[in-house]
Parts: C-alpha cells; structure tokens; sequence
C-alpha cells in the first residue's frame, strides 16, 4: 500500500492494517489517529514512539498473536501471511524442526510465553543460537528482549506494508496476443521448504501488468516459485487457453539485491527471463 492510500483511508481499515503489524490495540489507534504521515520515515518514528514502552498487557496481548519459530502461521489473516513471508526462506530440515520444538518447548517452561525473534534475514541455525542464548537470560531480562523483539518485527511489518518498491521480487505480465499489459493476473510467490512450498507472498498484476511488492525487501537463498492464475486471467478476455496457469520456478542467492520475474503470455505459448 503506498503511503497516501494508507492516509486516506478510514480510521478503522487503517487500525486493522497496524494490528497485522502489532495486535496491541491502543498502539494501532494512536498511529491511525496520527495521520496523515508525509513519510513512512515519519510513520516508523510514530510506531516506535508509541511502543515505547508497551505496558505488560500490550506485550501479553501482541505474543499472542504471534505462531512459534519453525510454526507454520494458518489462515487467511494478513499477520498470518507476514508471519509466513518471515518465516518462509529458514530452510527448516526435519533436524532443524526437531531442535526448534524442544527449544520452543523449553524457553516456554523458563518463561511462560512463545520465544519471539526477527526472522526475516535470518538463518536457521542462527536463530537456534540465539535461543539458546536467550535461555541463560533472567525472566526479567527475557522479558524486555522479547517487548524490543515484538517492537523491531512491528515497524519493519509496517515499513514492509508502506514501501511495497522496495521488494526483492517484482513481474511484469505482457499479453503478446494483444500487444498490452496483462492486468488483474493473481500472482503467488512461494518459497520451498523441506515440507514443500510455502506461499510468501500473493498480489494482482495492476494496469500496467506489473506488481512491484511480491513479497518483502529481502529473501533467504533457497528455490521460489512465482505462480501466474493465466486461466482466470484468458477466461475474463473470453480467450481458450492451453495454459490454466503458469509457474516460473528459479533459484535465489541472498546476497543479491532484486529478482524481475517476467513472462510473455499468449493463450498457446509463455515465454520467461530473468529481468532488471
């Protein structure tokens, strides 16, 4: 969502955006009465100011909304599809599962909530080293840990919400058989994991046949698949297709900065590039 859309809308639908981010009520309302922000910048400062501190309650309140490390957060919720964009390039192994539940499992007996941590950008194994780091922590210490941790995921959520060209993965869909852009194509993009695929990250090709926020700013390596709903897409155009949709499968090295996920579409042929 761009910036002036997020200070037009109403009040509540802007409440329930910030909730995604934090599900700390009064924290979503100050920043929504806030408006409007002249930067995301300016908006970041309000969501930090705001929760800074959270009371006990509002701690309470945001944990518990938040799945475990290596849990696969359900449902059609936006928290839960960032909570899944978060967690899908950690490259969990039946080994790495295995070590994460009895982590989980013993920081929740220590400290009586779920062990919380950024996961965007993080590895696997360096999330299990800060757990077990974290477990030599005092409760009291853990606690203000946990509050920084459920502060810094908040703001780069909304960061991430607000700043939709700054993703690492973006598409362009130009329909060959009418020489234009091929609007309103559903797009997924999914990360494959040692379960199978994990969906990061959906969006609708705009009337420029691009979407420029598929996903967050950045990616762990690993294989992705960026799947096209062409049959809906020929269907609405009253066109037969060969094709009821179309996945480009590619492969992501971290330390790159972006990936352009093309295609050229024609009900009968598609062809794909690695783009800029």
């Amino acid at each position: 969502m761009q910036l002036s859309a997020f200070n037009e809308i109403e009040a509540g639908e802007a409440a329930d955006l910030l909730r995604a981010c934090a599900h700390v009520d009064r924290w979503a309302r100050e920043i929504a009465a806030g408006r409007p922000y002249a930067s995301v910048a300016e908006v970041s400062a309000a969501a930090r100011a705001c929760a800074d501190p959270w009371t006990e309650a509002e701690i309470d309140e945001a944990l518990a909304r938040h799945p475990r490390i290596g849990e696969r957060a359900r449902g059609a919720a936006e928290d839960a599809r960032m909570s899944r964009a978060e967690q899908s390039g950690l490259g969990i192994t039946d080994d790495v599962q295995r070590r994460l539940d009895e982590g989980n499992a013993a920081y929740e007996d220590a400290f009586g909530f779920v062990f919380l941590i950024r996961a965007a950008g993080r590895t696997a194994e360096e999330i299990l080293a800060e757990l077990e780091r974290r477990m030599t922590h005092t409760p009291e210490t853990e606690r203000r840990v946990a509050a920084e941790q459920l502060r810094e995921i908040a703001v780069l959520r909304l960061e991430g919400l607000l700043s939709p060209m700054a993703s690492f993965i973006t598409t362009h869909v130009l329909d060959a058989q009418s020489g234009r852009p091929a609007a309103g194509i559903d797009v997924e993009l999914a990360h494959r994991d040692a379960t199978g695929w994990v969906t990061v990250a959906t969006g609708r090709t705009d009337d420029d046949g691009r979407i420029g926020d598929l996903g967050p700013e950045a990616l762990a390596g690993g294989t992705y698949r960026v799947t096209f709903d062409t049959g809906a897409y020929f269907a609405g155009h009253d066109t037969p297709t060969f094709y009821p949709e179309v996945s480009v499968t590619f492969t992501v090295d971290a330390d790159e900065k972006h990936y352009h996920v093309p295609i050229l579409l024609s009900p009968f042929a598609y062809s794909t590039y690695r783009g800029s």
